[in-house]
């Protein structure tokens, strides 16, 4: 005889009701898209380089796992409104002292000596409490989901390794005592749960921080020169050879328009849900095609850090544009328009397949093309359709008023037709 039940074990289980369950998912689910938008804010804050890079996918993630339990609580009889309301007011706390970590080494250690560990208990509390034929769909969730959290947790023990190795003795103290205060304002909410003894935070262990604010300059680590005008002054060819350096070099500027990204992420209010949802994919996969250059540079035998680093994407975002306008700018005025043929993403594409011959490349370009069209989707979304109401004509007007603001803040900045290189002032 089989197993009954398809070998789901426990089934006798009295488990928790359908409000206890919406209610504990909804403080899981709260942790997350704080988790989202702290990393994301300092994705742009934090100078080191592949950290940067990785606060991006913890946010995607994180971002996944909020609208996943978002969908979850529908069925389980709660509003999307009651869900996106904070639960409780000590969550609020907690998460808010974390943004406001001062150093990259706080941060992390708040997120995977405290934060990050706390959920995946709780995912296992609630695995541990929950009756597993009627909840069988958020157990497949959560199953999943521990995947991705147990992964996020062994980069961070890797990265707190690393910073670890090269800080002072006062950074280490400095940490451990923000380690400290994260857990006891962890205590005082009950745990993520909610279902611990709430012990009041000690006021000896109470630390005052300064309000996070986004940088108003792009950072980067002491490995890297950085310039506001992309790739001014460099000496390439203009050929074939010198195009396909100039293509590698775009996209391995692209973590500048990630930065971007999570800047208009961070610093947006009051839209949709899935408008942050959007945009932390977008800040993701700027990243990935951040990767995608330097990938391509590393497999021909460059050293990256002999490019000054593009940074004037993030400068611009935070100096120059106002409102919708850095957002409008990105997905109208340069993703939009890269759709058309030619050049467009196609040729890009077509170039590295048929001219350069270069099969890395090629599949780099053609993903990166695929993504393009995603993010002309949220340029339609957001910015036509939320912003301007459905009226393109109005959305091309403000993308190309910022066009024009862009060429007088770059020529600020430098000398735009100071040796420029073959195909620099296509996409970004």
């Amino acid at each position: 005889m089989l197993h009954p039940f398809m070998g789901i074990k426990d089934w006798e289980r009295i488990g928790m009701s359908v409000e206890e369950s919406a209610k504990t998912l909804q403080r899981i689910a709260y942790v997350d898209r704080q988790l989202m938008r702290i990393e994301a804010a300092h994705m742009a804050a934090r100078p080191e380089y592949e950290i940067k890079g990785a606060l991006a996918r913890l946010s995607y993630q994180d971002a996944e796992h909020h609208d996943q339990f978002r969908n979850r609580i529908k069925q389980l009889r709660m509003s999307t409104v009651a869900f996106d309301k904070c639960p409780d007011s000590s969550l609020n706390e907690l998460m808010q002292t974390v943004l406001d970590s001062a150093t990259t080494l706080c941060l992390l250690t708040a997120l995977f000596d405290v934060v990050k560990p706390a959920q995946i208990a709780a995912i296992h509390a609630y695995k541990g409490k929950a009756q597993p034929l009627v909840d069988e769909p958020t157990l497949h969730i959560m199953k999943h989901q521990l995947i991705d959290r147990e992964e996020q947790m062994d980069w961070g023990r890797e990265a707190l390794q690393y910073l670890l190795q090269s800080a002072s003795d006062t950074e280490k103290e400095q940490a451990q005592h923000w380690r400290m205060y994260v857990e006891q304002l962890l205590t005082a909410a009950g745990g993520i749960t909610g279902w611990e003894e709430r012990v009041p935070v000690d006021s000896s262990v109470r630390i005052t921080t300064e309000p996070f604010a986004m940088p108003q300059i792009s950072t980067r680590d002491s490995r890297f020169q950085s310039q506001v005008v992309k790739m001014q002054g460099f000496a390439i060819p203009d050929n074939e050879e010198g195009r396909f350096l100039t293509m590698m070099l775009s996209r391995y500027f692209e973590m500048s328009p990630a930065e971007g990204v999570a800047y208009v992420h961070f610093t947006t209010e009051g839209k949709p849900w899935h408008f942050y949802r959007d945009t932390a994919r977008h800040m993701w996969d700027e990243v990935r095609h951040s990767w995608f250059g330097e990938a391509a540079l590393r497999a021909k035998g460059y050293d990256v850090y002999q490019f000054p680093n593009w940074t004037g994407w993030y400068d611009m975002t935070a100096q120059l544009f106002e409102g919708t306008e850095a957002y409008s700018h990105l997905t109208i005025a340069i993703e939009k328009a890269a759709m058309k043929y030619p050049p467009g993403k196609r040729e890009e594409w077509e170039f590295c397949r048929d001219i350069a011959k270069d099969p890395l490349m090629t599949t780099f370009q053609d993903f990166d093309w695929a993504d393009e069209v995603v993010h002309a989707g949220f340029g339609q979304r957001w910015m036509i359709e939320d912003v301007h109401g459905g009226d393109a004509r109005a959305a091309q007007e403000e993308a190309e008023r910022t066009v024009k603001k862009r060429a007088v803040y770059m020529e600020a900045h430098g000398d735009l037709n100071k040796n420029k290189p073959a195909g620099s002032l296509g996409g970004y």
